[in-house]
């Protein structure tokens, strides 16, 4: 099957660019969201737009971008969701792109497939800055073919693809990566302020982390990092929206460490220094993303 048309339902912080990066690739784009600034903008740049998830059914594949289980069950499996707006004979591809748990997504195959359509994971990783210079690195899980079927336009969206096997394996990937991730986040921030403190710039730390041991995602290049940073802090809505994703993501972790009965102290460390809403970290993360 030869992809045409995709719908994005959710497109925020990280849908809206992944959105566009599609549209250039010539799909033709379905979106929908509850923000009407946001349709709007879409709607001018050409695409359809809509806040009426079963408009999005009749797609060849529909990317799902939401921010908790809550919202991806009552879009899919809804009254008004996804599921039920699906014709006799229409066989869509769910791509939850969506980071959660892979009982969330059992869950949803049953659903999905009894309605004709099918299911795979790709969470992403990038951040904001990847995911509008589209070079995502994008994770699957699900059926080969169906995999396959998506490749051209994951491919628009990012750069590093992987299959990570069945149908949930690459939630588990991206819960792990974003425990690893998060800690960085918050950590990264103090260690600029703190080289910073004693009259060392992230410019000039940031190419010998590159190659040290030091190195995660935000040191490897200290534009692209303040990048990240400026794009996480710009206003408090920014810095909301992704610290309440952090730490939906922390938790998602904790999850899979309690059904794996493994004890991680220092992931639940973490989570709890997230989950106590540092006042000095916002402003933390503005001033990492300020050059001197």
């Amino acid at each position: 099957m030869k992809l045409k048309t995709v719908a994005f339902i959710g497109v925020g912080n990280m849908g809206a660019p992944m959105a566009r990066c599609a549209r250039r690739a010539g799909f033709d784009l379905i979106v929908c969201d509850r923000n009407q600034a946001v349709l709007e903008a879409f709607a001018q740049e050409g695409a359809t737009v809509t806040t009426d998830v079963a408009a999005c059914a009749g797609a060849d594949a529909v990317v799902v971008l939401l921010a908790n289980d809550a919202q991806i069950m009552e879009a899919v499996l809804g009254e008004r969701g996804l599921v039920q707006a699906i014709a006799p004979g229409q066989r869509p591809i769910v791509c939850m792109m969506s980071t959660t748990l892979p009982d969330t997504l059992q869950a949803l195959k049953g659903p999905i497939e009894a309605a004709g359509a099918r299911l795979i994971d790709a969470p992403i990783s990038g951040g904001i800055v990847g995911a509008e210079q589209g070079t995502l690195t994008i994770m699957l899980g699900g059926d080969a073919a169906d995999v396959q079927a998506v490749m051209p336009l994951m491919e628009a969206m990012g750069e590093r693809i992987f299959h990570c096997g069945a149908l949930g394996a690459a939630e588990v990937v991206k819960v792990i990566n974003n425990m690893l991730c998060v800690t960085n986040m918050f950590l990264t921030a103090e260690a600029i302020e703190l080289a910073q403190r004693h009259g060392v710039s992230f410019e000039g730390l940031s190419p010998i982390l590159a190659v040290s041991t030091g190195l995660n995602f935000l040191t490897a290049d200290a534009q692209t990092g303040r990048a990240q940073y400026r794009a996480w802090a710009r206003s408090e809505e920014a810095y909301t929206a992704i610290y309440n994703v952090v730490s939906k993501d922390l938790h998602l972790a904790l999850k899979l460490a309690d059904l794996a009965q493994l004890d991680l102290g220092l992931l639940k460390g973490v989570s709890q220094y997230v989950d106590s809403a540092d006042p000095q970290a916002m402003g933390r993360w503005m001033r990492s993303g300020q050059v001197n």
